[in-house]
């Protein structure tokens, strides 16, 4: 892949040859997701995940409450709740996942479709989103596709060489032309762990990075913010431009792709499983629990093993090597209004 790194941020190789060192010493899972897919068949799955990635963004967003509610008696957040609770309303409606409806789609079915069982609206931006799936649905009509599968055969499994190829095809669709393919790479990374897809170059899908892995490789310091300026509008939650914003990203993307050679495992999209999961665990927005002495612990039961024991307590699996574990004023995500992540 070709390094994405600009002036204004650019990647700490010796903070990530620090942290690919722990990494390598411990056993890292396999990305896959928490719920098991049952019910669907391979056409009907893949649909639903180029749906629910569509309109994956901003699901703990600053000021407001972020989405939540039970399912089957459990607390499910952010994406967690977006992928299952369109999961549980696809096994009642199967014309939730075909391009027609997504064409019609408004954003009051949105907001019915997430509402959580306690009656509660959590959802943002529902006419927004609904912008996205009725371009997802209009170009799947316009295209001749009725699954997505039909995408991946058009591109003959390419992911980003030759022609066509699925990064620029899903840009093609609104929710799917990030510069820096957030949304494109986790659909290609759940197509692929689903066993929905192979590539002909799958080392082309990269990490998608989001909110809380630029949080996380700021406070760590895999990540240099080089330009004063910048800096200053992430300590005082001032918004940035859309080039600074990509700046942040791609920097971490190209930090994620170099700790994947540096580990070995050269698979980028299991570094992201592993760096999400820690870091909505344990480095939060507001509340970071570094030492785990707060007892809520949301890690997956298979990522329980990373953790470091600190007086009795499970603390971040990336502790002793980030350079923020014992500051008081740590470095937050950049404010930044976006529908790509």
């Amino acid at each position: 892949m070709t390094p994405y790194s600009t002036r204004l941020a650019t990647v700490d190789r010796t903070a990530c040859e620090r942290l690919a060192h722990v990494i390598r010493s411990q056993q890292i899972p396999n990305d896959r997701e928490e719920i098991a897919f049952s019910g669907f068949n391979d056409r009907e799955l893949g649909n639903l995940l180029l749906f629910v990635v569509s309109i994956c963004h901003q699901t703990s967003s600053l000021g407001v409450r972020p989405l939540a509610g039970t399912i089957k008696g459990k607390l499910l957040r952010g994406w967690d709740y977006l992928l299952q609770q369109l999961v549980e309303a696809a096994t009642s409606d199967g014309a939730l996942l075909r391009p027609r409806t997504w064409a019609r789609l408004t954003g009051n079915d949105l907001r019915l479709l997430y509402r959580n069982s306690d009656g509660e609206d959590l959802l943002t931006d529902v006419e927004s989103r609904a912008v996205l799936v009725n371009d997802l649905g209009r170009v799947m009509n316009s295209e001749n596709w009725e699954y997505a599968h039909e995408i991946h055969a058009y591109c003959s499994g390419r992911v980003n060489s030759g022609s066509p190829n699925l990064i620029s095809s899903l840009a093609k669709f609104r929710a799917y032309s990030d510069p820096v393919c957030k949304k494109s790479y986790f659909l290609l990374s759940l197509m692929e762990n689903t066993g929905l897809w192979t590539y002909q170059d799958p080392q082309n899908v990269g990490a998608p990075v989001d909110y809380h892995e630029v949080r996380g490789h700021l406070r760590i310091g895999t990540i240099r913010v080089n330009n004063l300026r910048l800096e200053r509008k992430l300590r005082n939650r001032v918004p940035v431009t859309k080039r600074e914003d990509v700046a942040l990203r791609k920097a971490v993307l190209d930090a994620i792709i170099l700790l994947s050679d540096l580990t070995g495992l050269r698979r980028p999209s299991q570094l992201h499983y592993l760096f999400w999961n820690v870091f909505r665990n344990y480095c939060t927005r507001d509340a970071p629990n570094c030492f785990g002495k707060r007892k809520e612990n949301y890690l997956p039961v298979r990522y329980r093993h990373l953790t470091v024991q600190l007086a009795g307590h499970e603390a971040c699996p990336f502790v002793e090597v980030c350079r923020s574990s014992s500051c008081t004023d740590k470095l937050l995500e950049h404010v930044f209004e976006t529908d790509y992540y």
